[in-house]
């Protein structure tokens, strides 16, 4: 794969986002980043940063974009439906859901704070529905 440049300072004298974020999960120890499949791109000059300078990438997961029925985004970009903040859980479930959870109704009766915690205690990458997996395009494993 051939290389190529890209910006690391911007014109107005910032640095670009691709330094900053590395940078950031160097000086934070983070080991492992869980983001939208949006992001499958910038991730290679992010790896590449890493190793320029002289560290360990980070572990990724790229999840495909949670959509509408029009196949748009779910983003504030996109102007989606805000989360009820006085009823969050039925949106809380259906993100469980989506990303594989099987969701008894013992959990789904729970209080928004055992179900979270449920949720981290039984968490497993394999639960992914298919479609929702996006095979490995980096050396790193990449996911």
């Amino acid at each position: 794969m051939a290389k190529e440049d890209f910006i690391i300072k911007r014109r107005d004298g910032l640095f670009a986002y691709n330094l900053a974020v590395v940078l950031d999960d160097i000086y934070q120890g983070v080991t492992e980043v869980v983001r939208g499949a949006d992001l499958i791109e910038p991730t290679g000059r992010q790896i590449s940063l890493y190793k320029t300078l002289g560290a360990a990438p980070v572990t990724y997961l790229h999840l495909p974009l949670a959509i509408d029925d029009s196949g748009n985004k779910l983003s504030k970009q996109n102007h989606a439906t805000a989360i009820d903040l006085d009823n969050p859980k039925p949106t809380l479930l259906n993100a469980m859901r989506f990303l594989g959870f099987k969701i008894s109704d013992d959990i789904a009766g729970q209080n928004i704070a055992k179900i979270i915690q449920w949720g981290v205690e039984n968490w497993q990458l394999s639960q992914l529905p298919d479609q929702l997996k996006i095979k490995p395009p980096f050396s790193n494993g990449a996911l």
